[in-house]
């Protein structure tokens, strides 16, 4: 049976510096639009409250408030979401202790 420290050598034997570069960017664009995502979704409840009062605002309202919360929902700290995320950080960084370099959310 292979160990894991074993399994994480040979892991590392078979990967480019620059493979391991690009999966530590894409892993830290995906916190970013994450970020970005959660900014706009609340924009866009913050407008659709303030105009609530207009014509048709209170359906805009509603539905804004549901993608809110349901975002919140998806991306809540102690849900999968950020379990995947620090565990996505953790297997890069044991894999890759000299090339992998997060930072952490």
């Amino acid at each position: 049976m292979i160990k894991l420290k074993d399994a994480l050598n040979e892991a590392r034997d078979q990967w480019q510096v620059k493979d391991i570069i690009v999966m530590q960017k894409a892993h830290e664009r995906v916190l970013r639009a994450t970020a970005a995502l959660q900014k706009a979704v609340h924009n866009l409840e913050k407008v659709s409250k303030k105009n609530r009062n207009k014509p048709n605002g209170i359906v805009f309202n509603s539905e804004a408030n549901d993608m809110s919360r349901n975002f919140e929902r998806a991306i809540d700290p102690n849900g999968r979401y950020w379990k995947n995320w620090e565990e996505y950080r953790k297997a890069g960084e044991a894999a890759f202790p000299d090339n992998w370099k997060t930072t952490r959310k």
